[in-house]
């Protein structure tokens, strides 16, 4: 066999020693396919507007990039103070009840496919834990730090209560 037809498979040995050195898993992909462009004749110029394209036309990275600033915005404008107000004036609602619903609606979507649906960054750090910390406001008043904290480890579906998990 002639080397030039293995060249376009350099992208292979790249991302096997990258994931078994445990590097960044964007970076070892991003390396691959550079060497992988260049070592087939690519110019730098053509490989970046291959890399534009194809990020662009992945609808899921171009979704995930809108939606962050809109959800920075709302949380400059006080999202997470309207959400513990609007949750405080429904009486009947307490932290468990809000929970269990969000988790039996994250269950629906998931099984219906929608897998992205309500993740961390747009849905529990900014509504889901507000939400459900302002229910226990109301139904208890102030509460002591960990209880917070515990309330936004179940938010996150972090039932166990691990040391690390308070850095989440």
């Amino acid at each position: 066999m002639d080397s030039s037809t293995l060249l376009p498979l350099i992208g292979i040995p790249v991302v096997v020693i990258g994931f078994a050195l445990r590097f960044n898993p964007l970076l070892v992909v991003v390396v691959a396919g550079l060497a992988t462009g260049l070592l087939v004749g690519m110019d730098f110029g053509m490989l970046l507007e291959t890399f534009g394209e194809k990020f662009v036309n992945s609808r899921s990275l171009a979704t995930f990039i809108l939606i962050l600033p809109v959800i920075g915005l709302l949380e400059y404008y006080g999202l997470k103070e309207r959400a513990q107000a609007w949750v405080a004036k429904i009486a009947s609602a307490t932290s468990a009840r809000i929970l269990m619903l969000y988790f039996v609606a994250r269950e629906g979507t998931a099984a219906l496919g929608l897998m992205s649906l309500g993740g961390h960054a747009q849905t529990v750090r900014p509504l889901l834990a507000p939400m459900a910390e302002g229910a226990a406001l109301n139904e208890y008043g102030e509460l002591p730090q960990t209880i917070r904290v515990t309330i936004s480890r179940f938010s996150l579906g972090k039932i166990f209560l691990s040391p690390l998990a308070r850095y989440c």
